[in-house]
């Protein structure tokens, strides 16, 4: 698992099995006193939620996370080309 990027109260990330995956994405996660939350979006073609990894997010939380995805694009992609190019990976706070 490499963490990517350190957004308000989100963590975005992705795993090392993923690298098999055609798509381009990015997981979320939110742990808050021990509950621990997680959902997936797609970055490409265009940015949407996983429908079937949508966590026990509240659809305003969900709309939080696409706008700081959308907001941070560049920084994600960058962070995931040096993943998939097997290079060093330290999570971006921002």
């Amino acid at each position: 698992m490499g963490k990517l990027l350190i957004l308000s109260r989100y963590i975005f990330l992705i795993y090392g099995s993923d690298i098999n995956e055609i798509r381009r994405h990015i997981h979320c996660t939110y742990a808050h006193k021990g509950f621990k939350r997680s959902c997936k979006f797609w970055l490409e073609p265009v940015i949407e939620l996983d429908e079937n990894k949508m966590g026990d997010f509240s659809e305003k939380d969900l709309n939080e996370i696409k706008q700081l995805i959308i907001q941070n694009k560049e920084t994600i992609l960058e962070q995931l080309e040096r993943f998939y190019n097997n290079e060093p990976v330290k999570a971006i706070r921002l």
